[in-house]
């Protein structure tokens, strides 16, 4: 239950407060901290006691899917799932409560690369357990898709249905399509699935940032927000708990109204001033565009899913009326791309963003800082991925893969993220992960390709300053200091002062949110 502090003075004490060691007590009035001290220095009955907390900027994540993170709290989830009969046996145990309520089934999460025939599944597997119920079910990464027969007869897809520019239709030995479908080729399928109701978006946003608020996120960045939920966002009537800076959809109908209006920036808890764009896939389903061909897949560099030239008018467009950008690039060649339309065409002041970013020729390093673009970075992608990318990518470009240090050495700051609900949301997880490069039971011993590891200071300002800074909310967010938001995070151990391991054994006491506490364990 959230307890509401905004009207009047509230003094949080007994904490240890990073960033300020020799106060222990923080007063707050209207949502902003007034003052930093001890407790001694402020005469106020309205107090809340930390209980010998540590307490944090509170912190941000600068790649959230919100209302994704919600869904996935509903749907059916494969993370982890050793093979496609698991992901079946899912399905199947799944059907008899959505044949009563006449849904789709809908999950997300296989990985074929955990599987022992590390192969794309096809569409008889899920016929076999839902012959006459639609099932889609989207890859960890989001960015492949697993349809069955009655979803593709909806879709009215056939042999003869055309593969659109940024896709691939994968088809089996007879021609057909095996139900497997990449990147463009999804919104084949999604577009013919219900869209949830406002009342669905409203109840998944309040169970994802219910979930957030116990993890210590106060504020996220979340990219791609549909129109609807921003309607639901904007009216606000559930009294959000978590702040939202959106990213606009790069479809005419969703980013139009905006040309005229500009952008909305004068809700404390949702900031919409930014334009997504894909311009390649993902790795683990060989769309990420490289510079030169997949080491197992020779024949094939890539996807790149948008027209350059529209994309470069776009950013001229959208910078020169005060909308920051956000290009997803995963691989080398898409990264470059990026970076060479920025140069050309965009506004430094308007602090540009590349998403995930994920393999960086070593040329391009040190062009992120000159142009002032921000590679925005999800550290838990890497300790995913670590096992299977020397396949897709060869030894040879390992040194690309996250280079975290290398764009810091070189001038970079770097906001942290998750890309919930694809990795999980937890920020001790993501700090962890880019402290050590390892899997949370410390393998590889010496970290993956460790040169490319942060210091425990730089990790915790990627998921506090660096983010802020990235939304341009770096004087009221990412901070403790006199006239910031009273955003906190309140931990059980001080990150600073322990072994990397044991960044995972601590937990959240408390989150606050514009003085309200938001959770309490």
């Amino acid at each position: 239950m959230t307890i509401h502090n905004q009207n009047s003075s509230i003094l949080f004490f007994n904490g240890t407060i990073y960033g300020s060691a020799k106060s222990s007590a923080i007063l707050c009035r209207d949502g902003k901290i007034t003052a930093v001290g001890k407790k001694d220095d402020f005469t106020i009955e309205n107090s809340i006691d930390l209980d010998g907390g540590f307490v944090f900027p509170g912190f941000i994540d600068s790649h959230l899917h919100l209302l994704g993170a919600g869904q996935a709290l509903e749907n059916l989830n494969f993370t982890g799932f050793i093979s496609p009969d698991e992901v079946a046996e899912s399905v199947k145990n799944t059907t008899n409560n959505v044949r009563r309520n006449g849904n789709w089934i809908l999950g997300r999460g296989w990985d074929q690369t955990l599987w022992k025939n590390q192969i794309y599944p096809d569409k008889s597997i899920l016929d076999v357990v839902a012959p006459d119920i639609p099932v889609v079910l989207r890859r960890v990464d989001g960015h492949a898709l697993w349809a069955n027969t009655k979803a593709m007869e909806l879709a009215g897809i056939s042999q003869d249905t055309f593969t659109p520019d940024g896709g691939i239709i994968y088809k089996n030995t007879r021609g057909e399509p095996s139900g497997i479908f990449i990147d463009n080729a999804m919104n084949l399928i999604l577009n013919v699935i219900p869209k949830p109701k406002k009342s669905d978006i409203k109840r998944q946003l309040i169970k994802a940032m219910s979930h957030l608020n116990s993890l210590g996120l106060t504020s996220i960045h979340d990219p791609g927000t549909h129109i609807d939920t921003l309607s639901v966002l904007k009216n606000n009537s559930f009294k959000s708990t978590v702040k939202v800076y959106a990213m606009l959809n790069y479809k005419e109908d969703e980013y139009s109204p905006y040309l005229s209006s500009g952008p909305f920036v004068h809700d404390p808890f949702i900031t919409i001033r930014t334009v997504k764009i894909y311009l390649d896939g993902a790795l683990g389903s060989h769309g990420a565009a490289l510079l030169e061909p997949y080491s197992d897949d020779p024949k094939n560099s890539g996807l790149l899913l948008e027209d350059i030239g529209k994309v470069k008018q776009d950013i001229k467009q959208f910078n020169e009326i005060g909308f920051q950008i956000a290009i997803h690039c995963i691989g080398d060649k898409a990264n470059r791309m990026a970076l060479d339309m920025y140069a050309e065409v965009g506004k430094k002041s308007s602090r540009n963003r590349i998403e995930h970013a994920q393999m960086i020729h070593q040329n391009d390093i040190p062009r992120f800082s000159e142009l002032g673009v921000l590679p925005c970075m999800q550290p838990l992608h890497c300790t995913s991925d670590m096992h299977w990318i020397p396949s897709r990518i060869g030894n040879h470009r390992l040194s690309e893969a996250y280079p975290w240090n290398s764009l810091i050495q070189s001038g970079s700051i770097i906001p942290g993220g998750s890309d919930a609900p694809i990795e999980s949301a937890d920020p001790l997880k993501g700090i962890y992960a880019a402290v050590t490069r390892q899997e949370k039971n410390g393998n590889p011993s010496d970290g993956w390709q460790k040169q490319e590891s942060v210091s425990i200071e730089n990790a915790i300002k990627m998921y506090t300053e660096w983010s802020a800074y990235t939304a341009f909310e770096e004087n009221k967010k990412g901070k403790i200091e006199k006239g910031f938001s009273a955003d906190f995070t309140v931990l059980d151990k001080n990150l600073l002062n322990i072994q990397p391991e044991e960044i995972l054994e601590s937990e959240v006491k408390m989150t606050i949110v514009s003085g309200d506490v938001v959770y309490s364990k």
